[in-house]
């Protein structure tokens, strides 16, 4: 938008915001890769431009409701949905785009429809292909947080650097239609210390919740009935309870 001329202090920055209407817009969805396109500009007082982006973005409408699941565009939809692990075979970690697109269509085919990110997160590239496909995903965050799973993993970094991951992962993430949910944590093995789990979940969600308003948070609980999650509160802080394997505990999610 264009307004008056503004005096920062050095140092200093400043959020701009502007609204649009899109009349009658053709929505995203599953199967249905529809996208807009925002070109923006930052101009100078003298018209000059300083700064160009262009920004791919969908409209949808999504809601996770207790009684039904999942809702898309006013249709409750059940998710059929795969992790995927960010390596590509014998590609290891440098993944042509070309092979996500062969593996995403074929696991398509076979009628998979949502995509979790296992267990860090993926390249953006990776995103735009979902949101192109029409392919639901759970964006997730941490694969650790305190506790190591691994003696040179993410833990010796949690403390210091979780915060600024964290709003970072979500400011770049966030105009994806296709990302539905976010994810903090896979089967954290903090969560059997319920005072310093509940800590972090409430710092995360936080940060989730101010970076992302319209995005529930999730995380795939690790051994919930061993470490009472659910009866201690700790599975009552997230948006939406996540649980691994056994089924047969789920009844104590609802």
């Amino acid at each position: 938008t264009k307004g008056q001329p503004m005096t920062l202090p050095a140092g200093r920055s400043v959020k701009l915001s502007a609204m649009a209407a899109i009349a009658n817009p053709v929505r995203w969805d599953i199967g249905q890769g529809n996208l807009y396109r925002a070109d923006l500009k930052v101009l100078a007082d003298d018209g000059t431009v300083l700064e160009t982006d262009s920004v791919p973005f969908g409209v949808r409408q999504i809601a996770f409701k207790a009684d039904s699941g999942f809702w898309l565009n006013g249709r409750n939809v059940k998710l059929k949905g795969v992790a995927i692990h960010a390596d590509g075979g014998a590609f290891g970690m440098a993944v042509p785009l070309s092979f996500y697109e062969r593996r995403l269509r074929g696991l398509m085919a076979l009628g998979v429809n949502a995509i979790r990110t296992a267990h860090h997160p993926f390249g953006p590239e990776f995103l735009d292909l979902c949101d192109r496909l029409g392919i639901v995903v759970m964006n997730e965050a941490f694969d650790m947080w305190t506790v190591a799973k691994n003696p040179q993993d993410y833990h010796l970094f949690f403390t210091d650097w979780s915060s600024l991951d964290a709003r970072d992962f979500v400011q770049r993430d966030r105009n994806h239609p296709s990302v539905a949910i976010w994810s903090i944590g896979n089967e954290i093995h903090d969560t059997p210390y319920p005072i310093v789990a509940k800590s972090i979940i409430e710092r995360l969600t936080a940060i989730f919740h101010a970076q992302d308003p319209t995005r529930p948070v999730t995380m795939a609980l690790f051994r919930p009935n061993t470490s009472g999650d659910y009866r201690n509160g700790l599975a009552d802080m997230l948006d939406v309870v996540g649980q691994n394997y056994r089924e047969g505990e789920l009844i104590q999610a609802h």
